[in-house]
C-alpha cells in the first residue's frame, strides 16, 4: 500500500490523490498533504 509522504498516511490506490514527481507516482491522502509536498519536494524525497 502506497504512504503519503506528508503525513505517513497508508493509502489506498484507488481513493488516493496522484501525482507524478520525477517520473515516480507519489500519493496523497489530500490535496492540502499534496500541496505541501509541492511547495518543498526535497524535504519529502526519503519519503516517496
Amino acid at each position: 500500500m502506497p504512504v503519503d509522504p506528508v503525513c505517513g498516511i497508508e493509502l489506498d490506490e484507488e481513493l488516493a490523490l496522484i501525482h507524478d514527481h520525477d517520473g515516480k507516482k507519489v500519493y496523497f491522502c489530500c490535496s492540502g498533504c499534496r500541496r505541501i509536498f509541492l511547495k518543498k519536494p526535497r524535504k519529502y524525497k526519503n519519503n516517496i
